[in-house]
């Protein structure tokens, strides 16, 4: 009996120990210099997990996985843009492709599941001038989004998904 009170000590130590550890949260993110161009959007926010993350690790990553449309700094910048569309977007944001990286340019799209010809978004986030746009498809109509009217400069690949994009929802 002694044994085995001594195992359930043992054990129930063991518990108290791994519940009383705290996930480690990050106060203070190091500045950059102007060779390294990172942007204040993703500075504290819930998803980063150590101090070197910048917008360009997301590439490969799904919006819905990060967070990105909810918990994270661009959430705000966002809702700013995006006016009583944003609600919109976030419920249609269920069909959708990984970010990519083109030069500076970061993209990823979202749909609604199984009617992406009704509603479809396109996110493009210039990470050296921090702005965002969002082009919304919706119903055979396009609307660009574009924070502070800066309007990013899609090329390339880029340029010519958005414009299948356009010629499959037969907008010029």
């Amino acid at each position: 009996m002694n044994k085995r009170f001594k195992h359930l000590l043992i054990a129930a130590l063991g518990c108290f120990s791994i519940l009383a550890c705290k996930k480690e949260s990050i106060k203070n993110v190091p500045k950059t210099d102007s060779t390294s161009i990172r942007t204040e959007a993703l500075k504290s926010d819930s998803v980063v997990i150590n101090p070197t993350d910048t917008l360009t690790n997301l590439v490969g990553k799904s919006v819905i996985g990060t967070h990105l449309l909810s918990e994270s700094k661009l959430t705000p910048r966002l809702k700013t843009l995006l006016g009583t569309d944003y609600d919109q977007m976030v419920k249609y944001w269920n069909t959708e492709t990984p970010f990519e990286k083109e030069g500076e340019i970061l993209h990823a799209s979202g749909c609604k599941q199984h009617d992406c010809n009704t509603y479809s978004y396109d996110l493009y986030i210039d990470i050296k001038n921090n702005k965002i746009n969002v082009y919304k498809f919706s119903e055979s109509k396009l609307n660009v989004f574009a924070e502070d009217n800066f309007n990013i400069v899609l090329k390339d690949s880029l340029l010519n998904d958005l414009n299948i994009k356009k010629s499959n929802a037969k907008i010029k």
